[in-house]
């Protein structure tokens, strides 16, 4: 039978040693087994006169070896003719009728199998080597459910026995009861405390499970077992500031480094804690230290380049971003870093001229295509842009950013039927996005087509997310095509209450005016709108009409 488990190929392959020793099998047809049989003939201790003692019957051992040679032979079907003639003679034997059991298996036939190993169970219910051939086949069935009951009776015959209780947390996790694998780990672990290894899965599938507190408290042990694994210490950190558990946190790490001695990783985790907790002085002081001592690999150089441009330095967010690309010129982060800088400070050409050359290197990086994308979208170089955009795609063909991006990008270029496309596959998609609905609004909008359902779109993203002012302007302008110039402004106005100066919003805004005859507060409008817009030129003619 294929797909057989492994419990029971080792069963069947270890068949020799237990059934060619004659004083064994005396043993096993006296009825007289241990509650704790022990598959290894080479370990069994034999006391003589017990055997004299039990008397076999000399008929069904004769024929049960029969069966054994012609089961080992491969001839499974005339095996079993010789265990049933044995059970004439001894039918209170449960070994022969597992031996039966595995003929039945060995030929196809699990449903006999399984039938002669419910026997031999009835005939001791802690039999340990039919409960494992029993869920191994089981398992081999798919049928974990009740693999798991025999597993459980095997712990009950030898609860120090790991393997069944390693074997239970498999089939949790086979049924994604990774709550029930969570436990039968951590139950194996105190059983065989040196075999870490049952420790980190346990941990494993806690953080599986999402249970933050239980999956901090392995790896808090993880930790303490092992202080120089770096990523038990680096996951109980993240789980820390998850947990907001940063004192805890910083304090159990200090340990560390009074009982172990000082270690740039863990005083690097102190660092990024301390900034996560709200001091961003001592863990920026903390990493800047380790890094200008040359101590930090480059993902903790990009944890004090993450804190620099968090809190607008980019004077040396950009000197970081720079070491790092010398120091691990072949880590694609520190190119990235440097381009975001760039980004924020609108130098999209200063970006491009530092992604592109790796561009190919990094063909998988998906950042990188979907920037390079983004930078060459703002400085109009639209052929450049979708050809990153693409890049990006068919790394993340679902991603929601690029879709967006693409789409707004062919909206500028006037490629409609492409827009709209992307638009109507994002809110097929998930009807809940706020985002694809406004801009699919103003896009028919500024078309001037299907106002209607330009309003219907506008207001289910307003629906959504009531307090975004552009959501709102779009409804205004929405409004101001259809020549309601009452709720146009009102709406307008709504969006510039929320948010205050913006160009588009305002420029709006002093349309409405307009077509309200109210010229002069209009113009004001224009020259705040041009005063944020100066490289808009019809901004400008509606500014400065003379």
């Amino acid at each position: 039978m294929a797909g057989m488990g492994l419990l029971l190929q080792n069963r069947i392959q270890a068949s020799p040693k237990l059934f060619f020793s004659f004083i064994l099998l005396i043993i096993l047809f006296a009825g007289c087994q241990s509650s704790k049989p022990n598959s290894s003939a080479s370990t069994i201790h034999i006391d003589q006169q017990k055997i004299q003692n039990n008397n076999p019957n000399p008929d069904a051992l004769k024929l049960f070896m029969n069966g054994q040679m012609f089961m080992n032979q491969g001839d499974y079907p005339m095996a079993i003719i010789e265990f049933q003639e044995a059970l004439t003679f001894d039918p209170d034997v449960g070994t022969i009728y597992t031996s039966i059991a595995e003929c039945y298996w060995n030929i196809g036939k699990p449903e006999l199998s399984m039938k002669n190993l419910k026997i031999a169970l009835s005939k001791n219910p802690r039999d340990e080597e039919a409960l494992k051939i029993m869920a191994d086949q089981l398992i081999a069935l798919k049928k974990y459910d009740e693999a798991i009951i025999y597993f459980t009776q095997l712990r009950e015959v030898d609860d120090d026995e790991t393997r069944y209780i390693i074997a239970l947390a498999e089939l949790s996790k086979i049924k994604k009861d990774y709550l029930s694998a969570v436990n039968f780990y951590m139950e194996a672990y105190k059983v065989e405390p040196s075999r870490i290894e049952l420790l980190e899965s346990a941990g494993r599938y806690a953080l599986q499970l999402k249970n933050k507190s239980k999956a901090m408290n392995i790896f808090k042990d993880l930790s303490l077992q092992n202080p120089s694994q770096e990523n038990y210490i680096n996951i109980y950190s993240e789980l820390a500031i998850q947990s907001k558990s940063y004192k805890e946190a910083i304090s159990h790490l200090q340990k560390l480094i009074t009982d172990n001695g000082e270690s740039s990783n863990l005083k690097a985790q102190i660092g990024i804690l301390h900034h996560a907790s709200g001091d961003t002085k001592k863990g920026k002081n903390i990493l800047r230290n380790l890094f200008d001592k040359k101590e930090l690999n480059a993902q903790y150089s990009l944890s004090l380049f993450e804190i620099y441009f968090e809190i607008k330095d980019n004077i040396s967010a950009a000197k970081i971003s720079d070491e790092i690309i010398t120091s691990f010129p072949e880590d694609w982060r520190g190119y990235y870093s440097r381009s975001l800088v760039f980004m924020d400070e609108d130098e999209y050409k200063s970006a491009i001229n530092i992604l592109d050359p790796i561009s190919e290197t990094f063909s998988n990086i998906f950042s990188i295509q979907y920037i390079l994308g983004l930078c060459y979208s703002r400085i109009k170089m639209s052929d450049e842009a979708i050809g990153f955009y693409n890049r990006a795609l068919t790394i993340r063909p679902n991603s929601i950013n690029v879709l967006h991006s693409i789409a707004i990008l062919y909206d500028e270029i006037g490629e409609w039927i492409k827009s709209d496309k992307i638009y109507d596959q994002l809110i097929k998609n998930n009807p809940n996005d706020a985002q694809a609905y406004n801009n699919y609004a103003y896009s028919l909008v500024e078309r001037n087509k299907d106002l209607e359902r330009a309003l219907s779109y506008a207001k289910k993203a307003v629906k959504l997310e009531p307090e975004n002012p552009s959501y709102l302007d779009t409804i205004g302008w929405a409004y101001y095509k259809m020549n309601n110039i009452k709720k146009a402004r009102a709406f307008i106005e709504q969006s510039i209450e929320i948010e205050g100066d913006n160009s588009v919003v305002l420029e709006h805004l002093g349309d409405v005016l307009m077509k309200s005859n109210d010229s002069a507060k209009a113009l004001v409008l224009y020259k705040k709108a041009y005063g944020l817009d100066k490289e808009n030129p019809q901004l400008k003619k509606k500014a400065y009409p003379d």
